[in-house]
């Protein structure tokens, strides 16, 4: 062999030759570190468990090797490591393996090392066996407890909206939005108003040492129950207890008694009266007479009939579109309608509508039609405060008389009683010449002339009388009409004709006019 063989076969000899083995604790921790991926791999969720356990197990380890190595190095056997999670519901294990010749560790040891740690529950008896036999350093699972599970609170299905209003609203302003539904919810007897869900507990968990894991306690449903609302048998949901209006007061379901008509009410003998509140559904018409101590709301419209309220208020949802002399409506506080066509209105308060013709209106504040066509057309109106529209008349023409300032009854009465007065003035006047004339006879007056004269002469000292106190009743209504008033009539525009009464002062007004303000100052009626 030449030396260049004998050189090139010690560098392959050399090539061959293997690296160094590397110390025992750093196999260790590298094995550890590479059965903690595969454990992390395969239970994602025990993540950070694992981790912890691989520092815990690289320090079990160290510990074992020193302990090893140092004495007479007698044998040591194999032993089971376990980890517990923080809260106690998952446990893993690892073999560490035997040093100096000592023994192995056998399953049914594994299985009494389990019991002696407290391991009692949830242990994982189909796997165990598989992971063992795996061998040492390998990070296995080998119980998990049970987590409590959440029961669920009560809870209440409401199938009605939260409205507050139990009573129709007085409005104060000068509109009302007829375009939405009226703010009131009306509610048979028996209907179901809630649905009650009751609370559902939940269950128990326990740990892997056996230690009991309760459930978070469940709260009950707040039972939003009020005023005229009932259980039912079942106690699953809430129930009307009376026909009436529903409506939230302190946060709670609550029902006004009321009577409702769910459709038209246009036959009816007699007088309908109704003790609280009415509502009607649908059209109110045929004639019928209906009296309610409340409020009344007529979804629909009014035709032919005669409704009252007598410590109420009345809502048309739809407009009033009456017949000449055949409807009337009275209300002691306000009236709301879009529309007031060929009816008589009374109200204790004011009338709030859109457009008003060919009907006849008292109420005791003001008139307002400021909305939609805001019109007022061949109507009379005596108002206590004042009338606000848009516009008086159409070019169709027709005549409107209106009072403002005063209430109702005193320009009426007023101009009842200068009629009345002339009338008895004029009658007084007419007894007295035949009375005169009888009286010139004298002696030659006959029997049936006589008579004639005393019952003249009665008839003129009845009428004398009347006259005394129609002059009274006069004086006192002109003491009340020289009070100034603030009442007055605004508008964008005025048809003719329009005859305006402010007390005692009148004005008719026979050409158009634009932006009015009419009103009475220094003993005049000035139109701006």
């Amino acid at each position: 062999m030449s030396i260049l063989d004998r050189f090139l076969s010690k560098e392959t000899g050399l090539s061959k030759r293997k690296a160094p083995s590397p110390a025992p604790g750093r196999m260790a921790s590298s094995e550890l570190e590479d059965s903690a991926a595969e454990a992390k791999e395969q239970y994602p969720d025990d993540g950070k468990l694992i981790e912890d356990f691989m520092w815990a197990l690289k320090g079990a380890s160290r510990a074992r090797r020193k302990k090893a190595l140092e004495g007479d190095l007698s044998p040591m056997k194999a032993e089971a490591q376990f980890f517990l999670s923080q809260d106690r519901l998952t446990a893993y294990a690892c073999l560490l393996p035997p040093a100096n010749g000592g023994d192995g560790i056998t399953l049914e040891e594994f299985w009494g090392d389990i019991h002696y740690e407290g391991i009692v529950y949830g242990i994982l008896r189909d796997t165990i066996p598989q992971d063992f036999a795996l061998g040492y350093f390998h990070i296995f699972p080998v119980a998990r407890g049970t987590p409590p599970q959440p029961g669920e609170d009560g809870m209440v299905t409401e199938l009605f909206r939260r409205r507050a209003h139990m009573r129709l609203e007085v409005q104060n302003g000068s509109q009302v939005d007829f375009g939405q539904d009226v703010q009131l919810q009306p509610i048979r007897k028996g209907t179901a108003i809630c649905l009650i869900h009751p609370p559902r507990p939940g269950t128990d968990g326990m740990d892997v040492t056996g230690v009991e894991l309760p459930s978070p306690p469940v709260a009950g449903a707040h039972i939003p129950q009020g005023k005229n609302i009932e259980l039912d048998q079942a106690g699953q949901a809430l129930i009307a207890g009376a026909d009436g209006i529903l409506y939230i007061e302190n946060d709670l379901f609550c029902i006004h008694r009321q009577k409702i008509i769910e459709g038209n009410l246009s036959q009816f003998q007699g007088t309908l009266q109704i003790s609280g509140n009415l509502y009607v559904g649908g059209d109110v018409d045929g004639g019928v007479d209906v009296k309610a101590s409340g409020d009344i709301v007529i979804n629909g419209k009014v035709g032919q009939a005669r409704v009252t309220s007598t410590d109420g208020i009345i809502r048309v949802q739809q407009g009033i579109h009456g017949t000449k002399g055949k409807t009337f409506l009275k209300a002691a506080g306000q009236v709301q309608s879009p529309a007031v066509e060929w009816a008589e209105i009374d109200a204790g308060t004011s009338v709030i509508t859109e457009t008003v013709s060919n009907s006849v209106i008292r109420c005791g504040g003001t008139v307002y039609a400021m909305t939609g066509r805001g019109m007022i057309a061949s109507s009379q109106i005596w108002a206590g405060e004042s009338i606000l529209c848009l516009r008086i008349g159409n070019l169709a023409g027709g005549r409107s008389r209106f009072s403002v300032g005063y209430p109702p009854n005193i320009p009426e009465a007023w101009d009842r009683l200068k009629a009345e007065l002339a009338e008895a003035q004029s009658t007084i006047e007419r007894l007295w010449d035949p009375i005169l004339r009888l009286r010139k006879k004298g002696s030659r007056i006959s029997d049936s002339e006589r008579s004639l004269m005393e019952q003249l002469s009665e008839q003129r000292e009845l009428y004398s009388k009347r006259l005394e106190v129609l002059t009274a009743q006069f004086r006192a209504v002109n003491q009340t009409l020289d009070r100034k008033s603030k009442g007055r009539v605004r508008c964008d525009k005025i048809y003719p004709v329009l005859d305006i009464q402010i007390g005692k002062l009148t004005e008719t007004i026979i050409s158009i006019e634009e932006a009015c303000d009419i009103h009475a100052e220094d003993n005049h009626i000035h139109l701006k």
